[in-house]
């Protein structure tokens, strides 16, 4: 198999499994699992950037401009809003709302190059935006309840990826000093959570220990593979390959987890898998 493949895929297939990791820490409060991952992805990303020149060399570059350290503050506020709401989704059952909000993701980027980057739509792209615009509002009022943590899911991590898209410094580096922006208030907060609320670390078991500390892990480790594969395939083939992790996302709920979709919500689904499949075809025509 082609090595940017396989770290793509690998990177895509642990972004798939995320519920069933997160669904571990059910029994932890999601803000306090947030904390964690943010906390010790720290350590992991000072050492694969102090352990990788191109990325060093980034990051000393991104952190002496003020300009870049700005909107790298903002892109931290967008993630981390991204995290807590992928938290939160598992905590609530909900990994089938929030795989609507991953499988609306290429679409609302593709919008946001069009508006901020007068990037180019082509007709079929215009019919995949149609299809997955119906689709997603279709799924929306459809429901019994608003699928606010899907839209929210979708909307920040859409709006992450079209404000790095603007931004000189790369995504391992970039992470790693949105994290470091972060540190101060989480420190902040943890303290704040310390005195109002039992915290679950050290004081339910050890498997809860690990898994908390594992957080950092699990969220840069998928990041780096994908930084990594996305150097060695057209964006083409990146593109089409993301499809994989919402769609896991989406067994994983509906399957495993047995959360309900009623008819109207599945043909809401199935417009937007339909938008999807004409934005793919209009990747590889354009290719």
């Amino acid at each position: 198999m082609n090595k940017g493949i396989l770290l793509v895929l690998s990177g895509y297939l642990m972004w798939g499994a995320f519920p069933l990791y997160w669904a571990l820490l059910n029994h932890v409060n999601p803000s306090e699992v947030l904390v964690h991952r943010i906390l010790w992805s720290v350590p992991v990303l000072f050492i694969l950037v102090y352990f990788k020149p191109s990325w060093l060399a980034n990051f000393k570059s991104s952190i002496s401009s003020k300009k870049e350290l700005l909107f790298l503050f903002l892109t931290a506020i967008l993630i981390t809003i991204n995290w807590g709401a992928y938290i939160l989704a598992v905590n609530l059952e909900r990994v089938v709302e929030a795989s609507m909000g991953y499988f609306l993701s290429p679409v609302i980027s593709m919008l946001g190059g069009y508006i901020f980057f007068h990037e180019r739509i082509s007709k079929l792209k215009q019919w995949a935006v149609f299809f997955a615009t119906i689709g997603a509002l279709y799924y929306v009022f459809s429901g019994d309840s608003f699928p606010w943590l899907g839209l929210l899911i979708g909307l920040t991590f859409s709006s992450y990826g079209v404000a790095r898209k603007a931004m000189v410094t790369s995504a391992v580096p970039g992470l790693y000093i949105e994290t470091l922006l972060l540190l101060p208030f989480i420190l902040i907060f943890s303290l704040w959570f310390y005195v109002n609320y039992d915290l679950a670390i050290f004081n339910v078991n050890l498997s809860t220990d690990i898994l908390l500390i594992l957080a950092g892990i699990v969220t840069v480790i998928p990041l780096a593979l994908f930084t990594a594969g996305t150097k060695l395939l057209p964006m083409t083939t990146v593109g089409i390959l993301f499809l994989i992790t919402p769609s896991l996302q989406f067994l994983v709920g509906y399957v495993l987890y047995d959360e309900s979709v009623n008819f109207n919500q599945l043909l809401g689904f199935m417009a937007v898998w339909i938008g999807l499949i004409v934005y793919c075809y209009a990747l590889i025509k354009e290719k």
